[in-house]
């Protein structure tokens, strides 16, 4: 009976866990990876309605509002993430970045934008950021605002936020089951957070309704949104602001 159990323990144990450290002289590890605490982004301003054709973007470097080691150059590489996260989701079709904009105030940037010919400029702030490498716990906060270039109008303002929290280690008596960090936490928090905000960026810009409930009412599953394709989608364009 024990030796059933013992192997209904170990076989249930490799379905499920990520990675298994099998030892004969001690208990077994167990490593399951850590994911990302979050709740849905919220949004603060939308349009009620999708424009007649999908809007381009250019996004500049994200502020960061704590006091932090070298913020613009972070601030920079943190706006990278979103950028490649937005560019493979294809929210917008056209999407450009330029990481030496890290002074531009939001004037400047819709100014910038108008003359590069988008419909739209992303702005946003990292409001906190903790970094806990591949041993404590890391979270990131962050706000996003779009401006339309042609009025100057703030077009959607968002925030999210996310954590992983520091491994822990749980005793089954047969063996440990420990949680495993990704090698770079902040990358796998702001990720999904991008693609949390540009999911319903997506749905805005391409003109997705969920469906209407049906005669019993209950609702189908939503399709994912079909951008056009192919995507005109430039990496860190060139363009400075004159003067």
């Amino acid at each position: 009976m024990r030796k059933t159990l013992f192997f209904v323990t170990l076989l249930t144990l490799l379905v499920a866990a990520c990675a298994v450290d099998p030892k004969i002289s001690n208990w077994s590890d167990v490593y399951i990876d850590a994911w990302v605490k979050r709740n849905n982004p919220q949004v603060y301003v939308i349009p009620t309605s999708s424009p007649p054709m999908p809007y381009s973007a250019l996004i500049v470097p994200f502020n960061i509002s704590q006091e932090i080691y070298a913020p613009k150059a972070l601030g920079a590489q943190l706006t990278k993430i979103v950028w490649q996260a937005w560019a493979a989701d294809r929210v917008f079709p056209k999407l450009l970045y330029n990481d030496k904009l890290v002074d531009a105030t939001p004037a400047a940037a819709i100014a910038l934008g108008r003359k590069m010919g988008v419909n739209m400029v992303v702005t946003g702030t990292v409001t906190y950021l903790l970094a806990g490498g591949t041993r404590g716990s890391t979270a990131v906060s962050l706000e996003l605002e779009g401006y339309d270039t042609a009025t100057g109008e703030r077009l959607f303002a968002m925030a999210h936020s996310g954590r992983i929290d520091t491994p822990m280690k749980e005793d089954y008596i047969l063996f440990f089951r420990k949680y495993r960090l990704p090698q770079d936490p902040v990358y796998a928090i702001v990720s999904l957070l991008a693609q949390d905000m540009g999911a319903t960026l997506t749905n805005w810009n391409y003109g997705y309704q969920p469906p209407e409930p049906d005669e019993e009412g209950e609702v189908a599953p939503p399709n994912p949104p079909s951008p056009p394709s192919p995507p005109d989608t430039q990496l860190n364009e060139s363009y400075l602001p004159a003067g």
